[in-house]
């Protein structure tokens, strides 16, 4: 199959620049770059996400400014996807089905939220069907919300780096395994007044490592051999 190579690249004039893209797209062994700069752009519709459908790609995606947005289906195996965003007030929802991917985002700023389902929520929209999938998070600043789904989920390693305070964390993964694998979910928080709940289910081994320094954080773990969450 053909590699096929996409460069969005939107520079916006101002700081409102409003830029949008819709992406709809079939490939196999594609490489995507989006790169946002300025404040109020989205990539896909509110309500309607872009989509990427195929196997064995590269996908990018950069936003630098303040109130940007993301709605993105990903559906396909061995992608590295990529997620930078920094700013205040984004919103990043991202839906993935497949296995041994790899997704990787940076996020600096405040009061931002990510989205991954399902069924994280706030609110929807399904996906986040994945197996063995490498999921890290390195997240830098104040009062953000990540609402972390994975409802049909297997083998799946999910890591967390935090630094920062008043940050809300919901994260889950359920699913069923077998043997020594199972779920695993790493935590590390550097900050003070933060609320994590760590949820994971689905038959033999679960594992979760939390480390935390600083004051007044609300932690909770549930983990269970079945039933959902």
């Amino acid at each position: 199959m053909k590699k096929l190579y996409f460069v969005f690249l939107l520079l916006a004039s101002n700081l409102f620049g409003q830029n949008s893209i819709y992406l709809d797209q079939i490939s196999t062994s594609g490489t995507v770059d989006i790169i946002q700069t300025g404040s109020s752009n989205r990539i896909g519709a509110d309500g309607t996400a872009s989509t990427i459908t195929g196997d064995n790609g590269v996908f990018t995606i950069k936003q630098i400014g303040d109130g940007n947005a993301i709605d993105f289906n990903l559906t396909g195996d061995d992608w590295y996807f990529k997620l930078w965003n920094t700013g205040d007030n984004n919103t990043q929802k991202i839906f993935l089905n497949g296995s041994n991917n790899n997704f990787n985002t940076v996020i600096t700023g405040n009061s931002n939220s990510i989205i991954f389902n399902s069924d994280g929520t706030s609110n929807g929209t399904t996906q986040g069907t994945t197996a063995y999938g490498d999921f890290d998070f390195l997240i830098s600043g104040n009062s953000n919300t990540f609402n972390i789904g994975i409802l049909t989920g297997s083998y799946n390693k999910l890591d967390y780096d935090v630094t920062g305070n008043s940050n809300t964390f919901d994260l889950k993964q359920t699913g069923l395994v077998s043997g020594a694998a199972g779920h695993n979910q790493t935590v590390d928080v550097l900050g003070s007044s933060n609320d994590i709940t760590v949820h994971q289910t689905g038959t033999e081994q679960q594992t979760a490592v939390l480390n935390v320094t600083g004051s007044s954080n609300t932690i909770t773990v549930t983990q269970g051999t079945t039933g959902g969450i």
